[in-house]
């Protein structure tokens, strides 16, 4: 990933046996936000990260901070009632908000740009459906409109982006930077975290002990906040699945190359109304961060089977872009990465305590908008541990979606993902 490197304050890793009122697994938003919500409780916890703080889909996301939750607002009336619906909307604004005072609270500076993020039409095909969906979210409360080419050309869009919806709330941010600026706030008010420590289990006992290659940690209370890497560790690992995803970015803009595409004043972020969407931004050094398209999944479902450069070279999200912006077809690839996106059935993340261990907690499984939804999910964990009730708590801590054994699951996901990539593709013919 562009976006950070290793830190050189790096952590020492875990080295023998400690204890602690609460250990999180894994070092991203999800781990770092719960931290500092549980210090300003009062309660004293520890960070396990396998790498570094970020090394996973935080310091690896494409960039959008939005208020999507679930597949888009039809899915999620037709999958949970309206009522439902309507709260998932208001939970969705709070995470965009609650990242926000984040930002604000800890003094990061993350490129913030609050401009919103457009879902853009690429073919007339899709603009029915994409205006039915923009009535339908409105109609539950979302701060959306549709935007049409007039605007589109208005706020300096490119071109291929012939109109769209717009999500008011939120906007593009450097990943990279606001899960170190997270880091830096605990490191700052003395939370322990141990980086260069994998995690190989989690033994329920009381109290809970955490297993790592170094030694162990015993707490009270324990979170599994690994996201697509859960599956690795433990549960609730079997309620998600990791997909595969490739970004890119291109060597910075001339003005004449910034000009000859629109402008792109407002630096909007944009993602296309495909089934499985392409995305792309630009960002402040005017670069273009692109990525998405062809998703892949893998039988193993063990992210640290698969990833690296030579595999994002191959990916389609680029030759995607050159067809989008056929003014930049000189404009070189400058770097490939790839990361892991956890992927459940209800499109909704894995948020709670395990039922069968009630010292067990977990949020896992972000479905791509983990931005917004990890770094806002630490205040109601450190809630839920301390025994505080929580405005979200019945909104978003749902039972999982079940998900079938191995080798179902793969024949299912393969053959859904075959679905979507097929729609696009004949989108895309057209």
């Amino acid at each position: 990933s562009p976006y950070l490197d290793r830190p050189a304050d790096i952590q020492a890793p875990l080295d023998g046996d400690i204890r602690a009122e609460v250990a999180i697994i894994g070092g991203g938003y999800t781990g770092l936000s719960t931290a500092l919500a549980l210090h300003e409780a009062g309660v004293s916890s520890v960070v396990l990260e396998r790498h570094f703080c970020g090394f996973g889909a935080s310091g690896r996301n494409a960039g959008h901070l939005t208020p999507t939750i679930c597949k888009d607002l039809p899915t999620a009336k037709m999958l949970f009632g309206r009522d439902a619906a309507v709260e998932l909307v208001r939970f969705a604004d709070h995470c965009v908000e609650r990242t926000e005072q984040a930002i604000s609270d800890y003094g990061i500076e993350c490129d913030y740009q609050p401009t919103g993020n457009i879902m853009a039409v690429v073919h007339r095909s899709q603009e029915s459906r994409l205006r039915l969906a923009t009535q339908a979210a409105s109609a539950l409360g979302a701060r959306t409109h549709f935007v049409e080419a007039g605007e589109m050309r208005e706020r300096g869009l490119p071109k291929a982006f012939l109109c769209g919806a717009i999500e008011e709330a939120g906007g593009t941010l450097h990943p990279g930077r606001l899960v170190l600026g997270l880091r830096r706030a605990a490191l700052e008010r003395g939370i322990r975290i141990f980086e260069q420590t994998p995690v190989t289990g989690v033994e329920a006992a009381t109290p809970m002990r955490v297993v790592a290659t170094g030694g162990t940690v015993s707490a009270e209370r324990v979170l599994m906040a690994t996201n697509a890497y859960a599956p690795e560790v433990g549960r609730p690992g079997e309620r998600l699945c990791p997909l595969y995803i490739t970004l890119f970015e291109t060597a910075p803009l001339s003005d004449a190359q910034l000009a000859g595409i629109g402008g792109w004043q407002g630096r909007e972020g944009i993602y296309t109304a495909h089934e499985s969407m392409e995305t792309f931004r630009l960002t402040a050094g005017r670069t273009i961060i692109g990525g998405s398209k062809d998703v892949q999944y893998f039988y193993d479902c063990r992210p640290h089977n698969h990833g690296g450069d030579a595999d994002a070279r191959k990916m389609s999200v680029i030759h995607a872009f050159r067809e989008r912006f056929p003014e930049l077809a000189d404009l070189p690839i400058a770097r490939c990465w790839a990361g892991w996106c956890g992927f459940t059935l209800n499109f909704l993340p894995v948020v709670g305590r395990d039922p069968d261990n009630e010292a067990f907690y977990y949020s896992v499984g972000y479905n791509g908008h983990g931005v917004a939804q990890a770094t806002a999910i630490g205040g109601l964990l450190a809630d839920l541990m301390t025994g505080r009730r929580n405005r979200w708590q019945d909104v978003i801590c749902r039972k999982p979606a079940y998900m079938p054994p191995k080798p179902l699951r793969y024949l299912s996901v393969k053959a859904l993902l075959g679905v979507v990539n097929g729609v696009d593709r004949n989108v895309d013919r057209r």
